[in-house]
């Protein structure tokens, strides 16, 4: 195998033993192979372990790295430490790629001279076969930093995930930036990484396939990825306010923290009838709207590290003590 690989593809695992062979035969069988697959095994109780030690008997190019179990964002930043590759590439290994992922999305960042490019999804089922393009009005070409930024605050043309996009290292290396240890982690990194990439190369060809089951954080929505997803949004202002730049996107994180609001006041709503538990649910939309005004509101005070929201909101279903908080005014 090449000392130095062009592309340093990250796979975290943990209790995928049902999807990882899919996962690791996509990468496998790339039309571009000039690349390593770090496969994290974080604390996985299952046989994902086995499954991807089988892979690297039979090629080289596949590694295992086994750690105590510290969550996505521990993986991943695990993987980013060990990397070599000039670029890297996430693929969570419950999802799969097409053949040609790898080689499309190097070519269009070396074609661009681009620091970052993005792909389309699919969405995937596992047990029908079934593949659902998700509607993007991205179209093949380059975009400039500032305007795919805006697209991607508000999540309309581009979203923060991870796993659709290839990334140059360097971007992680010498500007220090690693996922937080939190839900909703990929909206609080994604930002930091393109503001400081010099632009954006985009495929309108679906090379990701994202698997849609039961479990995601997306479809569990609880208390506590509610408080991370307001928590990530507030951590994309924090990050451009130190740096001086909120004024510049201040109406795309203004408009992605409204749209927020109303997500999470169906979040909020279904969590409480789930539970068939109501005693709270006034309380928590009102801490919903707080958090809101919060995190828009002129008065804000950016911090050096991720930030905290400080109203919470409480878990439908158990037994809480509510703290008295003095509500943020504007």
């Amino acid at each position: 195998m090449n000392t130095t690989p062009k592309i340093s593809v990250i796979v975290p695992i943990y209790k995928v033993e049902k999807f990882l062979k899919r996962c690791l035969r996509s990468i496998q069988e790339q039309t571009f192979t000039d690349f390593e697959v770090l496969i994290i095994n974080d604390g996985s109780p299952d046989r994902s372990p086995e499954i991807a030690e089988e892979f690297c008997k039979t090629d080289d190019r596949f590694a295992v790295f086994h750690k105590e179990n510290g969550g996505l964002s521990d993986a991943r930043n695990y993987g980013i430490e060990r990397a070599r590759g000039e670029f890297i590439s996430f693929i969570d290994s419950d999802d799969h790629v097409h053949k040609d992922f790898l080689k499309e999305m190097y070519e269009a960042c070396i074609k661009q001279g681009a620091d970052m490019s993005y792909c389309k999804y699919m969405y995937s089922y596992f047990n029908t076969g079934i593949k659902l393009p998700r509607p993007s009005k991205a179209k093949t070409g380059v975009m400039d930093r500032d305007d795919a930024l805006n697209n991607l605050i508000r999540d309309t043309m581009f979203q923060s995930y991870a796993w659709n996009k290839l990334y140059r290292t360097s971007l992680f290396m010498d500007n220090n930036i690693r996922y937080p240890y939190m839900y909703f982690e990929d909206i609080a990194t994604t930002a930091r990484l393109l503001y400081r990439s010099n632009k954006l190369a985009i495929t309108s060809k679906h090379l990701y396939f994202y698997e849609k089951r039961f479990g995601s954080i997306v479809g569990t929505m609880n208390a506590e990825k509610i408080s991370d997803y307001w928590r990530s949004i507030l951590s994309e202002r924090n990050f451009f306010q130190n740096i001086g730049e909120y004024d510049r996107y201040k109406l795309s994180i203004l408009k992605m923290a409204k749209r927020a609001h109303a997500i999470n006041i169906y979040s909020i709503i279904r969590q409480h009838v789930l539970n068939f538990d109501f005693r709270k649910m006034k309380y928590n939309l009102d801490t919903n709207k707080d958090i809101y005004r919060y995190i828009i509101s002129d008065e804000y005070v950016a911090v050096d590290d991720i930030p905290e929201v400080p109203y919470k909101i409480v878990q439908p279903g158990r037994k809480y003590k509510i703290r008295k908080e003095k509500k943020y005014k504007i």
